[in-house]
């Protein structure tokens, strides 16, 4: 469908990952460590500023680093060492801040081309949530999620083609040292297939501290340390080269 290839990306990183965002302020460093058991061990780090993100990675024997910064909605990739860089407009993600003019709580208020009917207050998997309705500028497909009143997340998400995704809360649980959220994420495709997995969602950095995917595929973060990041983290090296981004077809 159309309407998914434009509207899906934008609302999919809410639901799949969970609060990403350090909205209250709270920053932090990790390491992280992702385990396939086909793929073995791959490490990484993460920064977390205000508004700003950081994740060191390798691909292909090369370190990269992605710089988000959610005020200026732009992504910025460092390719160490070729010592070149290229930046992105990256839209924002996040719900924490959605609000309108009038200061009320809209998820399409920091999104373009996208209309939210609001649809009232629903209890859903024993959470109360507010159901809100979108539809892409110009088009009649719609799709419908209902956002969690206390954290801000969907907790359910119905496409338009039928697939459906949700999260329910299993209880409280200690995770790497950090006392968190244990949530069950369940998804359904148009076909009936199902699938599910487990995220440790730690509300004082509002992020997950363990995932765990099909197929034995987990993430975790360790050696967390909170204080405030430096700005040279969230800064091009000196001395790398700006490089064009390269263009999509139709984009």
């Amino acid at each position: 469908m159309r309407f998914q290839l434009k509207f899906l990306p934008v609302i999919l990183v809410v639901l799949c990952a969970m609060p990403c965002f350090s909205q209250a302020g709270v920053e932090f460093s990790a390491d992280s460590v992702e385990s396939h058991p086909k793929y073995g061990d791959r490490t990484g780090r993460l920064f977390m500023g205000h508004n700003r993100i950081r994740t060191d990675f390798e691909i292909n024997g090369e370190k990269i680093i992605q710089i988000i910064d959610l005020d200026k909605q732009q992504a910025t990739i460092v390719n160490v060492a070729l010592k070149s860089f290229m930046r992105r407009q990256a839209g924002r993600t996040d719900m924490k801040n959605s609000a309108d003019s009038s200061g009320n709580m809209n998820p399409c208020a920091n999104m373009q081309n996208l209309d939210c009917k609001d649809a009232g207050s629903e209890m859903v998997n024993g959470r109360r949530t507010h159901k809100w309705v979108i539809t892409g500028a110009g088009q009649t497909d719609t799709m419908t999620f209902w956002l969690d009143e206390q954290r801000k997340i969907p907790v359910r998400q119905v496409m338009p083609d039928g697939s459906l995704m949700e999260l329910r809360m299993l209880g409280s649980e200690t995770v790497n040292g950090r006392s968190t959220e244990k949530w069950e994420m369940s998804s359904r495709s148009p076909n009936g297939e199902s699938q599910q997995s487990t995220q440790w969602y730690d509300p004082e950095l509002n992020i997950n501290v363990r995932e765990e995917q099909p197929g034995g595929f987990t993430r975790n973060l360790i050696n967390i340390k909170l204080g405030k990041q430096p700005d040279d983290v969230f800064s091009v090296p000196p001395g790398f080269a700006e490089q064009s981004t390269p263009q999509q077809p139709g984009q």
